[in-house]
């Protein structure tokens, strides 16, 4: 029941955050986003807030993707609405095997480009910036610096943003997050250490699977009983959904020699 409550306040959180981010953007207020928001041109950031939300990852997780990011705000509603229009309203997830060659790549040749010629490269990386994407969207007056290309490149990000969109329509949940994301892939470097995490108590549970059918993050292995940390966007609808309150939010990670739902030689 305490995790369906907290379920609830997370995503009143996450719609309220990107009601304010979405007002401030418009009507250009961009010294007061970089007291909260993420980005990837370090030259608008707040030292403070960076450091802050990379402590924050260390400790919980990727807090951050699950209730401020602007774009993973957006694509939860997409995700939402894929349930129930095309689902009738239950999960339907599977576990994916996260794809840190294509994360680490691509992390890779943003960081080139944004050290690069920004007149070119650094425009294309923003379009990968969750939160730079979200603010070229609103055109002119949303950026953090200088709009991308006035207002055709609100129409490019546009596009971008309705694609990654239409992918967390289709069932993919948050795929961009976990795969293309530079900011999703960094947070999820630093999550894989993090402090406290959501971990699969497996005396409890029964292998139903109701929880890898709701996690829209597609981490949680059913035959191993784990949750992939780095992919894992601290949305709590495993916990949530779990029948049996077999997951747990601790510091701890319990293992039994030989785990009930494990198949044995």
């Amino acid at each position: 029941m305490m995790m369906k409550k907290i379920r609830v306040i997370r995503i009143a959180l996450s719609v309220a955050v990107l009601l304010v981010t979405a007002m401030l953007v418009w009507q250009g207020h961009n010294e007061t986003l970089a007291h909260y928001q993420l980005t990837l041109n370090l030259s608008s950031m707040v030292l403070g807030v960076l450091i802050t939300w990379l402590i924050v990852t260390l400790l919980v997780g990727r807090v951050y993707c699950s209730s401020v990011c602007p774009v993973g705000t957006l694509q939860d509603i997409a995700a939402w609405l894929d349930k129930r229009l095309r689902h009738g309203g239950k999960g339907h997830y599977h576990f994916v095997f996260s794809n840190n060659r294509i994360r680490y790549i691509t992390l890779l040749l943003v960081a080139v480009a944004m050290t690069a010629d920004q007149r070119y490269t650094g425009h294309v990386a923003r379009l990968l910036d969750p939160s730079q994407l979200f603010s070229d969207c609103l055109g002119v007056h949303g950026s953090f610096t200088a709009p991308l290309f006035g207002f055709l490149g609100a129409g490019i990000a546009l596009v971008i943003l309705l694609g990654i969109l239409w992918i967390a329509y289709r069932g993919e949940g948050r795929s961009f997050c976990n795969t293309i994301c530079p900011v999703g892939t960094v947070l999820g470097f630093l999550s894989r250490a993090s402090l406290y995490h959501f971990d699969i108590d497996t005396d409890l549970c029964t292998g139903c699977n109701q929880c890898v059918q709701e996690c829209k993050a597609q981490c949680i292995n059913p035959n191993d009983h784990t949750i992939d940390l780095s992919c894992c966007v601290m949305c709590v609808n495993c916990a949530a959904s779990c029948p049996n309150r077999a997951i747990k939010f601790t510091n701890t990670r319990k293992r039994l020699s030989t785990p009930l739902m494990q198949p044995t030689p």
